[in-house]
Formats: C-alpha cells, sequence, structure tokens
C-alpha cells in the first residue's frame, strides 16, 4: 500500500508540475499573440484614414486580444483537467485503502476473538480434565501462552497494541 501512496503522490507532484507549466505556457503565449496583436494594431491605426476604418480597427484588435485569452484560457484548462483528474484518482485510492485497511482490522478483531474464545473453551475443558494441581496449574499455563499468541497475533495484525 506504501508503494501505490508514493506513486500517486509522484503522480500529483508531476501534474502540479504540469499545471504550473501549462499556466507559464499560457502566459508567454497570451503575451506573444498580444504582443503581435498590438503591432499589428498600431501599424493599422496608422494606416486607417477616416474613422469607420479605425473603429474596424479597434474592433478587430479588440477581438485579436480575445482570442489570446482564450487560448490562454485553453491551455489552463487542459492542465486543470489533467490535475483535476489525478486528484480525483489520489481521493479514489485513499477511500479504498481506508475500507481495506478496516476490513483487514475487522477481520484480525475476529480472529482474536474467535482465538480467544476457543483458548477459554479449551481451558475450561483442560481444567474439568485435569485430576490435579499440577495439571490445572499447566492449563492454566498453557492459556495464558494461547492468550499471549492470540494478543500478539492481534497486534501484528492491526499493528496496535491492546
Amino acid at each position: 500500500m506504501e508503494a501505490g501512496k508514493q506513486g500517486t503522490q509522484k503522480a500529483a507532484a508531476f501534474d502540479r508540475k504540469v499545471l504550473e507549466e501549462a499556466h507559464e505556457r499560457a502566459g508567454k503565449a497570451y503575451q506573444e499573440a498580444k504582443k503581435q496583436a498590438d503591432i499589428v494594431y498600431e501599424a493599422a491605426k496608422k494606416l486607417a484614414v477616416d474613422k469607420a476604418a479605425k473603429q474596424e480597427v479597434d474592433k478587430a484588435h479588440k477581438e485579436a486580444i480575445k482570442q489570446a485569452e482564450k487560448v490562454r484560457d485553453a491551455i489552463i484548462n487542459e492542465g486543470m483537467v489533467l490535475f483535476t483528474a489525478t486528484w480525483k484518482q489520489s481521493e479514489k485510492d485513499a477511500g479504498e485503502a481506508i475500507v481495506k485497511s478496516k476490513e483487514r482490522a475487522d477481520l484480525a478483531k475476529k480472529a482474536y476473538q474467535e482465538a480467544k474464545q476457543q483458548a477459554d473453551i479449551v481451558h475450561k475443558e483442560a481444567k474439568k480434565q485435569a485430576g490435579d494441581k499440577s495439571a490445572r496449574q499447566e492449563a492454566d499455563k498453557a492459556h495464558k501462552e494461547t492468550m499471549q499468541q492470540a494478543e500478539k497475533d492481534h497486534k501484528d495484525a492491526t499493528g496496535k497494541s491492546r
């Protein structure tokens, strides 16, 4: 599971880098398009002879700037799509890992409870069948060791101490 977490973190870091690069490229593309639009605008403005032509040049310049903004936004959006998809996948992976961890913990708890119950039954039977004090002490000792092993197994399975 740890390897999966590292893979998800690496993917998220990579996608963040891609997103940052998309923002950078988008900014550069916008600046370059705006620069070209401004150059054309200035040249066209000098060539325009009447008011209608100047208004048409202004309109074309505004449209060129809008198109540059659309290109910038499209580049940023593509980066966001990738970043969002990775984020959603990492959220899904984390949720699945939590569910699996809980399932393993529940199974370990059930196994511990069953082992404890079985040890109690065997201990009770052994004490009934024990004829003398020494045999009862051996049954108590075996029960204690069995319980310790069950606790150890539970601890190992869940990573917790009881």
